[in-house]
Order: structure tokens, then sequence, then C-alpha cells
């Protein structure tokens, strides 16, 4: 599969447009879809700063190591804090509530352990492996349990949720992770940050037609 400036531009372009979108509708007919409906929007936000740092990558121009920054920080962690916490507002059963809140909790506790890593770090190489960006941000290799935990938290309140749009969703995304993986591990997460982007046109399919009672019943809990 072949990235370029062009393709992360388009991409950011076409997910504003269809992420307003599906904001709008989630705040008429399923508020409890707020923060899923933000999903395409942030990745706009990342699809177009990975388009800076491609264009920097022909063109480079100083601070350009700022892009690789946050190009960076959202895939590390804005999606483990995010993901669970958007479950948790889209629940109805209190006590799947309080575990994906937990969740986002130890999300957050890693977003903070990765923060450091990356303000203690020399700057983030970029290379590019089989027409795709690869980032090493340039500190120790965490261990093997964060990057399990990571997954964890950024797939299962979409494979666990009670929506079958998320369901979906989850499933696509873990299925391009392993083959993000397998096709080009030195640039895995830039391949895997795309597909996941493209594919959260999904959410829409959660999104439900009819105002929900089940929310305000669930925000009074």
């Amino acid at each position: 599969m072949c990235y370029s400036l062009e393709a992360s531009v388009m991409a950011s372009m076409g997910l504003a447009v269809a992420g307003g979108g599906m904001v709008a509708k989630a705040r008429i007919h399923d508020p409890r879809m707020l923060l899923f409906a933000l999903f395409p929007l942030v990745f706009a936000i990342h699809q177009m700063t990975e388009g800076v740092v491609w264009y920097s990558w022909f063109h480079p121009f100083e601070g350009d190591m700022a892009f690789r920054y946050l190009y960076t920080f959202i895939a590390f962690i804005v999606w483990p804090v995010l993901t669970p916490f958007a479950a948790a507002y889209a629940e109805c059963d209190s006590e799947r509530r309080r575990l994906w809140r937990m969740l986002g909790g130890t999300g957050a506790i890693l977003g903070v352990y990765l923060v450091i890593k990356l303000v203690l770090a020399d700057g983030i190489e970029l290379a590019v492996v089989k027409h795709s960006l690869a980032y090493t941000p340039m500190f120790e290799r965490p261990p093997v349990i964060v990057h399990f935990l990571y997954v964890v938290l950024t797939v299962a309140p979409l494979i666990f949720s009670e929506r079958r749009g998320l369901v979906f969703f989850g499933v696509v995304v873990f299925a391009t992770f392993v083959w993000a993986l397998l096709d080009n591990r030195p640039a895995w997460y830039s391949v895997w940050c795309l597909a996941a982007a493209v594919f959260s046109l999904i959410i829409a399919l959660a999104i439900e037609r009819a105002p929900s009672q089940a929310f305000d019943e669930a925000e009074a809990r």
C-alpha cells in the first residue's frame, strides 16, 4: 500500500467532513455516542499532521521535529485514554461504565509514562519503509506488557461494546493491527493509524437514529 502527502491530506479532509456529520447526528439523535463521533475528527488531525511530516521528509524545515512528536503523541497517548472513556460515556450499564472508566484511568497512567519517555527521548528518527513512514522515538524500548496494554485499551472497549457497529469497528481495528505488524513492522503504527482512520467511519453505524432515553438514565446513575 502506498501512502503519501496527498493520501494523508485527502484522508484528513474526508474524515473531517464525515466526522462533522457524525458529531451533528450524534448530538441530535444519540448523545451517548458524542465521544465516539469525535474519532474521525481526531483522526483527521492525525492524518493532517502526518501530511506535514511527509512534506518535511522531502522539504525539511525548522521545527519539523515538532510534527513528528505531535503525530507520535496522538498515536501513543490519545487513543488508549479516549477509547475507554468514550466507551464509558456510551455505556448504559453502570458496572460496565465503571469498568471502562477504570481502563480509562489505566490509559491515563500509561499515557503519562509514554509522555515522560517522549519528553526524555533524543528526538524521533524518521524513515520511509515500504512507502510508509516509520517513526522511531529515541528512547529505550518499553517492555512487552506496555504494547499489550496499549492494544487492550484501544480494542477491548470496542469489541466488548453493547453496540454491533462498535463491535464491528473493534474487530476491524484489531485485524488491521495484526496486518500492519505482519506487513510492515517498522512502520506499523503509521500503517495501523491510517487504516483505523479510514475504518472509523464504521462508527456511524453505531449511532442510533432515535433519541436514547437510556442516556439520561445512565447519566443519573
